[in-house]
């Protein structure tokens, strides 16, 4: 009985459990064996039946009177090809062929086919040499002129006279092993020489089960029985289980369980020399023991639980007793070590017991001084004790009176009911002093904490303004320093015009003045150009939206650049018409000047191309610029949307263009982005479909 301690019990069924599959492993191999066995003689009898039934064949067409002419006149065999189809047909053979005494077909049912053997000579072949020299023979092989696989049926045919030959029926072997694939292991046929004539599995066919000799191979070469194929040995290694009493086999690395029986057919002594084996892969047994494994275990688990929870239960009747007592004292324990004030009361309040905590918060020495009064001699309730009671069970701020002082100790209470029945409650009182003195110091500390703040904020504002200011400075700075180079030398060369118009003017000498004058107008209109560019930047609004069809716009902002042939500009418009709720004019303001930007870029490339496309994604219409002038860097591209910002010499422009587009596209609750690329830019725009287009 020592073997049912609880220690042991896991080792119990771990035992149990071993023995149980080695047990169900041994049960499941035993039946895969008679399984085996049975099928093997379900096999045996359908081959057997099936050579049987065509076994005679060949002998009744021996007799034959027009196959006995054609073996004496070998001319005569053309005349009876369609005789043989006819038998062929009726007897459900593959193929009848008629061959003279030097092994030469005169006649075949075939003769129609391209596959004809019609003259070939299969002199060679052993089941000739037999049925000339034994008067029947029955043989495996591949054709020599099919390649198709089959048993060769023959039997000797006497002329009238002195001429004899050799009538073959050929039965194709691929219906007999196209039925085996219903078995779940692999079924095959030896030949005398051990090998593989029939299976299902191809790399199985006209290899050997054993070690061939020289001997056999040649034999085998010389009959060109497989059609050139040389058999290898495929068994790797084979060993019996002898508790099972079963042969295991290992076959192209895999493990096959095997059994076989030895082909058993009285009338045809050839079929004695072959063999039948049924290969059943040994994983299948595996299988079906891991799956009673588990359910043994499940089984096994579950009344392992049921025997612990006995023990449980057990167990928790005989130490629940322990527990309680055990339970009781620890709690005396603690009250009676608890620095906390424990005291019983009655439903007036009047105290019925109290430990050693609450006597020394009063300053008492005894129980006998306490108990019996009422808890409002000593407590500061806020309300009377019947309503004190009433009151949820959560802690209350008071204070308690000490014996012979003036001071009163700071307190945390709770009143809760113990007792129903008899009306009794507890009373918890904690000592809060040390928390108070927390709390003052705490008070202090977020005060001073507020004031610390209230500075440091008050400075950093200071600070933030200070650098706004700064910031605003420093663009105001790069805004005068682009705006007196753009203005300046248009107004030197005004200055410079104006003043040899004045010389010529005193000197009355005309000649020239309106081609200076002309040379001004293009200065004039760049000014211009600068000043338009400062006025969309510095005013913003104004334009009223409405629904446009982007392709169109950006055809005819596009028509304008196509004067440039030196730059490649390639155009992809989405098939559908994404529909945009802009105002026309700013739009193409922004994208032209994305697209004067690309232009700009790709100036020093070897084949510059600009790619601009639309499309449409996630209900938003996407417009697209991209060019291949290089790639920006990132610290560019960070500020690539700011006021006055360019990578331009100066004199190439103020940096409003891709300020002003990023502004227009944000007043539409669209959306800009650059990408940095290998050796290329990419801006693409994001604006919201129009309500119109929403179902694309």
């Amino acid at each position: 009985m020592n073997l049912f301690k609880q220690k042991n019990i896991p080792l119990l069924f771990c035992l149990i459990f071993v023995s149980l599959v080695i047990v169900v492993h041994f049960i499941w191999i035993k039946d895969a064996q008679r399984t085996s066995l049975l099928r093997l003689s379900l096999i045996e009898n359908t081959l057997n039946s099936t050579f049987q039934k065509y076994q005679y064949l060949p002998e009744l067409l021996s007799h034959h009177p027009h196959l006995k002419l054609a073996v004496e006149d070998n001319d005569y065999g053309m005349q009876i090809n369609k005789l043989l189809k006819s038998m062929q047909v009726s007897a459900g053979v593959d193929v009848l062929y008629l061959m003279n005494n030097k092994g030469v077909v005169i006649a075949t049912s075939n003769h129609d086919k391209a596959s004809s053997f019609m003259n070939n000579n299969y002199d060679f072949r052993p089941y000739f040499e037999k049925s000339i020299r034994e008067g029947s023979g029955l043989y495996y092989g591949v054709g020599i002129t099919t390649k198709v696989p089959g048993y060769f049926i023959s039997s000797r045919v006497e002329g009238f006279n002195s001429g004899f030959g050799v009538i073959v029926a050929k039965i194709e072997s691929k219906n007999i092993e196209h039925s085996w694939q219903q078995f779940a292991g692999d079924v095959l046929v030896a030949d005398d020489n051990g090998v593989v004539i029939m299976s299902a599995k191809k790399s199985w066919k006209y290899n050997s089960l054993s070690a061939l000799t020289s001997e056999q191979l040649q034999s085998i070469a010389k009959q060109r029985q497989f059609a050139g194929q040389t058999p290898k040995l495929i068994v790797n290694d084979t060993f019996t289980l002898n508790l099972a009493a079963v042969s295991l086999w290992n076959i192209e690395s895999q493990h096959f369980l095997m059994e076989s029986t030895q082909l058993d057919n009285k009338e045809n002594v050839s079929l004695k020399n072959w063999r039948l084996y049924y290969a059943l892969p040994f994983n299948t047994i595996v299988e079906k023991t891991i799956y009673s494994s588990l359910i043994i275990a499940l089984l096994l688990y579950g009344l392992y639980i049921l025997i612990k929870h006995r023990q449980f239960i057990e167990y928790t009747r005989k130490t629940n007793a322990e527990t309680n007592q055990k339970h009781r004292a620890e709690m005396q324990l603690i009250i009676d070590q608890t620095k906390v004030g424990i005291l019983t009361l009655d439903q007036q309040g009047n105290i019925l017991s109290n430990n050693a905590t609450f006597q020394e918060m009063c300053n008492h020495d005894n129980n006998s001084a306490i108990k019996g009064k009422n808890i409002s001699e000593f407590v500061a309730l806020p309300k009377k004790f019947a309503e004190a009671i009433n009151i949820t069970e959560t802690f209350t701020d008071t204070s308690l009176k000490e014996k012979n002082s003036t001071h009163s100790l700071p307190i945390m209470y709770i009143i809760s009911p113990i007792n129903i029945n008899d009306s009794l409650y507890l009373m918890t009182i904690v000592n809060i002093t040390k928390r108070k003195k927390v709390e003052e110091a705490l008070s202090f500390a977020n005060a001073h904490l507020e004031n610390l703040v209230e500075e440091r904020t008050l400075a950093l504002d200071l600070a933030q303004k200070e650098l706004i200011r700064q910031e605003k400075m420093v663009v105001l700075g790069r805004m005068a320093a682009a705006i007196v180079h753009e203005l300046s030398q248009p107004l030197v060369a005004f200055k410079s015009a104006l003043a040899s118009i004045a010389i010529k003017q005193q000197r009355n000498d005309w000649q020239g003045v309106n081609t200076s004058l002309n040379n001004l107008l293009p200065l004039c209109r760049n000014m211009q150009d600068i000043l338009i560019q400062l006025k969309s930047f510095a005013y913003q609004g104004g334009g009223q939206a409405q629904s446009i069809e982007l392709n169109d716009l950006i055809t005819r902002l596009l028509s304008t650049y196509r004067e440039d042939n030196s730059t490649t500009i390639d155009i992809s418009l989405d098939k559908q018409q994404p529909l945009v709720n802009v105002n026309s004019t700013k739009l193409e303001m922004a994208v032209g000047n994305l697209v004067r930007n690309a232009l700009d870029a790709v100036e020093k490339a070897e084949f510059p191309t600009v790619l601009i496309s639309t499309k449409i994604v996630a209900q938003c219409a996407l417009v697209v610029v991209e060019d291949n002038g290089g790639s920006m860097s990132e610290s560019v591209a960070e500020h690539i949307f700011e006021p006055f910002f360019t990578t331009k010499s100066i004199g190439k422009g103020l940096g409003l263009g891709l300020a002003i587009t990023h502004n227009i596209i944000k007043e539409y609750e669209g959306n800009i982005e650059v990408k940095c690329l290998d050796n290329s830019t990419r801006f693409t725009i994001s604006l919201p479909l129009s309500p119109h287009d929403k179902t694309l």
